[in-house]
């Protein structure tokens, strides 16, 4: 069918016309399918195809049964494109193509066949499992229980082309893989035949999209890095170069690792972030929202709070008491990680038989009093003041002044209020009010 497309009209107006992109010029043929996939003896085969263009052209189904080949007209919606191979003995293998032409350009997708009554095979057990744009290739894992023949089976890369279509020679075993290696190192690969070479090459320093797809033109799997700098400005990776293979660990997720081609991967440290539908990158954590959140001299604790929207390890902070620097109280280790909008208390050495239930690394090696001048300060790791507590003038500290037993010194409300005087209240919310705390 012939698609008239008012070009000036549509630049002037700024209506839609078949032009996708302007960098590609002439006619372009993607996402060739057919359905339905298992063909019977009695099915009408619809072969569908997303055609753009910058003028008007003529689109065709070109497909052959029993050695005798046939042209079909398709018919458009938009840039969809369809038509109709009538239904075939059983047996019958149909190959087919589609192909677009007008007096300027013409375009072939590649050729895609079925076989009438074939037993159905479950493609959705194969998995991209390793890319490696250093060394150049691409693996495929057959996750399933049964081999699985490849032939048809196609991967297309980033979105434009197919870059290699699998043959009858090919099969992967169950729990097995296949390389395939690009066309620019096949000259390092004698020993690998014709069919196991792919026709472009794999960068590991750009974004790149590779999919695979079933004989049918229906998707398997999808890696689309989109944001490659990402890695770069997580890792410190130069020019945002994969130092490695792009590999799934155990848990199917992505990350870079050593190169395993055809064996089975190394679990990698570092998530591939930028991937569409990934792993999003983890969010900067924001230690100013560590705060010190509530003291008692008389049950004798400190709690810390974290009032952002992240959980946050204490992990080498730690906590000096009344200006002495050098002298710690407190230092945090990995298993102190606060929940966002969560608590820590810590309680003094001076009543550890009162929490039998409390690991040491939850009381300060101090006491704290309720009638005395008093100066916490908590520290990041790196020597820096998170944030101070104090009571009574600076220097003078440890002087007996007020007693406000039994009543805590306490933010109110949480993380950013006013420290007062206030009920006590420790792996809880403080009050949102409370009394000035005396400074005498």
């Amino acid at each position: 069918m012939k698609k008239i497309l008012f070009v000036a009209l549509a630049l002037v107006l700024g209506l839609a016309s078949c032009v996708k992109d302007k960098q590609y010029p002439g006619i372009t043929i993607t996402n060739v399918s057919y359905s339905p996939t298992a063909v019977s003896s009695n099915s009408l085969v619809t072969v569908t195809a997303t055609i753009t263009c910058f003028n008007t052209f003529d689109a065709t189904v070109v497909y052959t049964a029993n050695n005798i080949t046939n042209t079909l007209a398709m018919t458009g919606n938009g840039e969809t494109y369809t038509a109709v191979i009538p239904a075939q003995p059983d047996e019958t293998t149909v190959s087919f193509y589609v192909e677009a032409s007008n007096a300027d350009a013409k375009a072939t997708s590649a050729t895609l066949s079925y076989t009438v009554g074939a037993v159905q095979i479950d493609y959705s057990v194969l998995r991209l499992n390793e890319l490696n744009g250093n060394d150049k290739f691409i693996e495929i894992f057959n996750n399933g229980t049964e081999p699985i023949n490849m032939n048809g089976v196609y991967i297309v890369k980033d979105e434009t082309a197919t870059n290699w279509t699998g043959t009858s020679d090919v099969t992967i075993e169950a729990g097995g893989y296949v390389v395939l290696w690009s066309v620019d190192v096949q000259q390092d690969h004698p020993e690998v035949p014709e069919y196991m070479i792919f026709s472009s090459g794999l960068s590991a320093k750009k974004n790149v999209r590779i999919q695979l797809f079933t004989p049918a033109g229906a998707p398997i799997d999808d890696f689309n890095l989109t944001q490659i700098e990402l890695n770069g400005e997580a890792y410190g990776y130069p020019n945002n170069q994969a130092p490695a293979s792009y590999s799934r660990n155990a848990n199917t997720d992505w990350y870079y690792s050593d190169a395993t081609p055809g064996a089975v991967n190394v679990d990698g440290t570092n998530i591939v972030l930028g991937l569409e539908g990934g792993v999003t990158p983890p969010p900067t954590p924001d230690y100013t929202n560590i705060v010190l959140n509530e003291l008692n001299g008389t049950t004798k604790f400190i709690e810390i709070y974290n009032k952002g929207e992240l959980e946050l390890s204490l992990e080498g902070m730690y906590i000096t008491k009344d200006g002495n620097e050098t002298d710690i109280k407190w230092t945090g280790d990995a298993s102190h990680v606060i929940p966002a909008h969560g608590y820590i208390v810590l309680y003094s050495i001076d009543t550890q038989l009162d929490h039998p239930e409390l690991p040491d690394n939850m009381f300060f090696n101090s006491g704290l009093s309720s009638k005395k001048t008093v100066r916490i300060a908590l520290y990041m790791a790196d020597g820096t003041e998170r944030d101070v507590f104090t009571r009574g003038s600076t220097g003078e500290w440890g002087q007996t002044i007020s007693d406000v037993k039994p009543q805590s010194f306490a933010r109110t409300p949480d993380g950013n209020g006013d420290w007062k005087l206030a009920d006590e209240t420790p792996n809880a919310a403080n009050p949102a009010t409370g009394d000035d705390i005396p400074q005498e």
